[in-house]
């Protein structure tokens, strides 16, 4: 079988190792290469930042600050570093939420379009919507209260890191065991499909081929859209990690914050 005639079977693992969630994987490991170093803490309005010694930073919505509960004064410039710091998280936050939500949602249109196309009503289709229904729940309960405000907190994560992680390796696993459970159903779908086109091997492969390319056309101007987004949630992060290296060094009680660790702010022109 030619690898033309399994395209439609390949561009599923392919986009969503690639392509569908390319922008979580490139601005943490190549645009931002960001590290999360302490734990952070985020709920209406209350930036609270837990360092590795133990002193615990918390700032409001209006860049009133404490340090393990006192009232910290700052002058001027400090004022200004506080703001753009906690500015940026707040920014950031809900951007990463976004970008999660979208690359969900073009994985699931990779997914339920490419074993539609295959399989029809079959059933792996119904367990694909459900796989996708839980994530997109597992998503909202992890990082939304019950009025929709957002909420943070990486002490609970499995993993260090901006936000946790793990719920996008439960979804590449169970792609991969859908898939595994379901490969006899798609070789006889395609062999079906193949004598409906009177058994032309060739008119086959390129119904399959035009199919492909036109998903994978879509899909790319959708993920081409999240990447721009990923690129400026990026320099937001980038920007907090400025204002943090700023905080650090003028603030006394901050010596230990290092909350972000990002290569490149260093670059960052305030």
């Amino acid at each position: 079988m030619s690898n033309k005639l399994l395209l439609s079977v390949v561009i599923t693992s392919a986009l969503i190792s690639g392509q569908a969630l390319a922008h979580d994987k490139n601005f943490q490991t190549t645009s931002c290469d960001m590290e999360l170093d302490g734990h952070i803490q985020y709920y209406q309005g209350e930036l609270t930042v837990t360092m590795d010694n133990g002193s615990v930073m918390s700032i409001d919505a209006q860049h009133n600050m404490t340090v393990n509960g006192e009232a910290v004064s700052l002058n001027r410039e400090q004022k200004k570093w506080v703001g753009e710091y906690y500015d940026n998280i707040d920014m950031a936050i809900p951007m990463t939420l976004n970008i999660a939500s979208e690359g969900l949602e073009i994985a699931n249109v990779a997914v339920t379009e490419v074993f539609t196309e295959l399989l029809g009503g079959d059933q792996m289709g119904d367990d694909f919507r459900e796989l996708f229904d839980s994530l997109d729940a597992k998503l909202n309960t992890s990082f939304y209260d019950e009025a929709g405000n957002i909420r943070v907190d990486s002490t609970k994560f499995d993993e260090p890191g901006w936000f946790d992680e793990s719920w996008e390796q439960e979804f590449e696993t169970q792609i991969e065991s859908l898939i595994s459970e379901s490969i006899g159903r798609i070789l006889i779908a395609v062999g079906t499909q193949m004598l409906w086109e009177g058994g032309d091997m060739s008119e086959f492969e390129e119904k399959m081929e035009r199919w492909g390319e036109d998903l994978e056309y879509r899909l790319e101007s959708q993920a081409a859209a999240l990447e721009e987004k990923g690129d400026a949630l990026c320099k937001v992060l980038k920007q907090a990690d400025y204002a943090e290296g700023k905080m650090q060094a003028s603030i006394a009680g901050l010596e230990e914050l290092n909350l972000l660790d990002i290569d490149g702010h260093a670059e960052m022109m305030m």
